[in-house]
């Protein structure tokens, strides 16, 4: 055998280790993308679920402002009534009356409405963590590149 037969031999072997070397750490790669997957599955329910506690508290805020609208109604048409029936001091204390409930129908929509500026659809934090992990993962391959070839680039 020659020089340059058992030159391109150990080449060859050498391509062949490269070539295997560089399947392996695209499998683990692929491996951890995977588990990096399932943790951001985990990460988007997680997030949907503080968001759905964030919904209760709009919903339970908004029902209160509802209910006190629907009270204040009914006091306005009672101090119409009095003030058409009278036009003395039971009008005023039904108007009075109305002004309270207005205040706390008002107070009730202010919270629901802070309540909705916190709420998202979209999982911000599962958003910026995936475009971490396509980042490292566009890394490791190109990594992996740079030492199956010799660290050339």
């Amino acid at each position: 055998m020659t020089h340059a037969e058992g030159s391109l031999g150990d080449s060859v072997r050498r391509g062949r280790d490269e070539a295997s070397a560089l399947r392996e750490e695209v499998a683990a790669i692929a491996g951890d993308l995977r588990d990096l997957a399932k943790t951001e599955v985990e990460l988007v329910k997680a997030e949907l679920r503080e968001q759905k506690s964030v919904a209760m508290r709009i919903a339970i805020w908004g029902g209160v402002a509802a209910l006190m609208a629907l009270v204040m109604l009914f006091f306005v048409f009672l101090t119409v009534m009095f003030a058409l029936d009278t036009a003395m001091p039971l009008w005023a204390a039904a108007l009075i009356t109305t002004g309270i409930i207005t205040a706390i129908a008002a107070v009730a929509g202010l919270l629901a409405y802070q309540q909705v500026k916190r709420l998202t659809v979209v999982p911000k934090k599962t958003i910026s963590s995936v475009q971490e992990d396509v980042r490292w993962a566009k890394d490791q391959l190109k990594s992996s590149a740079t030492l199956s070839t010799g660290g050339a680039p």
